[in-house]
């Protein structure tokens, strides 16, 4: 047993809990072109849209203590209105806890956790490229469906 506690969590509980910090470690480790893009969370846009339904965070806890989570935006696409799609927004998990299957389990868990039937798409980020997050996508039943091509326009 890995010892990490999965579950939902409500965003404003989660900025009590700290998920910002996490989410300046995040963004240091993973943000590319962080000079032109700085980490400015929206808060309350959060709130917005998770009191509409369509935002939501799955964590993982230790002792208590808030280690990771996984953020996804729940959407019916107008185009397939019939289908749920979960995008995944942002997942992360503290550089000490990447040990053994907690990563995998953590994974695994967010996506079980999902409403049923829905798509689900989630991102290998560019710096990620190392094959150990695309193996544990794979393990849980994903396929590589795109490429992301991106850059940034300045004005």
């Amino acid at each position: 047993m890995s010892g990490l506690v999965f579950a939902w969590e409500k965003v404003g509980a989660l900025v009590a809990s700290g998920i910002l910090d996490l989410a300046t470690l995040h963004y240091a480790e993973i943000a590319l072109d962080q000079d032109l893009v700085p980490l400015d969370v929206d808060v309350s846009d959060y709130l917005a849209r998770e009191r509409a339904g369509i935002f939501r965070t799955f964590t993982a806890r230790r002792c208590g203590v808030l280690v990771g989570y996984v953020q996804w935006y729940l959407y019916r696409p107008a185009r397939c209105r019939t289908t749920l799609f979960a995008d995944e927004a942002a997942y992360w998990l503290a550089p000490d806890e990447r040990r053994g299957l907690n990563g995998f389990r953590f994974l695994e868990a967010a996506v079980a956790a999902l409403p049923r039937p829905c798509v689900v798409q989630v991102r290998e980020k560019e710096t990620f490229k190392n094959g150990r997050v695309a193996s544990l996508l794979a393990r849980l039943g994903l396929t590589s469906s795109e490429r992301v091509f991106r850059g940034f326009l300045e004005g």
